[in-house]
């Protein structure tokens, strides 16, 4: 299916109804799909929150494309649904932790994206992990995030010692 269909007007019966079906098939181009159709939806202004827990259990896919889209919309419905959100955090810390640093660094973004103060004392073990991260771009996507945290709860950043951290923050190793 070509990507400009799916953001085709598709009126039909039930729709959340059958998206939640095909989030949970087993098939990987239906789920990848229904991915695409609740973004195509959610990028439209329908409103596809019902869909929360289904689209969350595709995020730790190894399609980086749908954990990609899966990503989008927690930060879009995480402000919403923080309790659901919370659903979110075992695999967010999970890829804090993948040998790949563009999953990390998408990981420790999208963390920092999601505005919820109750998410936020779950985010400073892998941040600090990240400022530390052997990839500069990990180290750079981190020290983005303590900006990010600090917006939302700056007592938390400073009694972490983010702040110490950012300014001992090597942002390039030099060989």
């Amino acid at each position: 299916m070509a990507s400009s269909t799916y953001f085709k007007d598709q009126r039909g019966r039930g729709e959340n109804a059958e998206l939640q079906e095909e989030l949970a098939s087993n098939d990987k181009t239906k789920k990848r799909d229904a991915v695409k159709k609740v973004i195509r939806d959610m990028t439209l202004g329908k409103d596809v929150s019902g869909l929360f827990a289904p689209v969350v259990n595709n995020m730790m896919t190894p399609n980086l494309e749908v954990r990609k889209l899966v990503y989008l919309y927690l930060i879009n419905y995480a402000k919403t649904q923080p309790d659901l959100a919370i659903m979110a955090v075992n695999g967010f810390v999970k890829d804090c932790g993948d040998a790949n640093p563009l999953i990390r660094a998408l990981a420790v973004r999208t963390m920092g994206c999601i505005r919820v103060e109750q998410i936020s004392e779950y985010l400073c073990e892998p941040l600090r992990r990240a400022l530390k991260d052997a990839d500069p771009y990990v180290r750079k996507t981190a020290a983005i995030c303590v900006c990010k945290l600090y917006e939302i709860s700056p007592d938390l950043v400073i009694d972490q010692g983010f702040i110490d951290s950012l300014v001992r923050l090597p942002l390039f190793k030099i060989s």
